[in-house]
């Protein structure tokens, strides 16, 4: 039992440790490539801006969450189907808010 944690505490390291040895490696190399075709250094400097992908998660759940009511209101209304009416709901929710923030996103810009 001891072999089997231990090992598995090994596989668990190295799969972080070569995640985090690939990310590193890799923005090293594209530092190195901006830096030789002539930009500045400070080019990945202030580029976080993490307000469409908040905007895009905000209109997604709110999209889930309308289609868990309406698929609540449709399962009340026809009760033979409610496991599909649910799922579909959501699913056609969620397709609606995907839309929604790709063309609030586009007008944004």
């Amino acid at each position: 039992m001891q072999s089997t944690s231990a090992a598995l505490f090994i596989s668990i390291s190295l799969v972080v440790f070569g995640i985090c040895y690939y990310y590193f490696t890799t923005r090293h190399k594209e530092r190195m490539e901006i830096l030789e075709r002539g930009l500045k250094p400070d080019y990945f400097k202030d580029q976080s801006d993490f307000r469409p992908l908040l905007l895009v998660l905000g209109i997604i759940f709110i999209g889930i969450s309308i289609g868990i009511v309406s698929g609540t209101v449709l399962s009340v209304l026809f009760p033979l189907q409610k496991l599909t009416l649910m799922i579909t709901s959501i699913f056609l929710g969620l397709g609606i808010a995907l839309i929604a923030s790709f063309y609030l996103l586009k007008r944004s810009k």
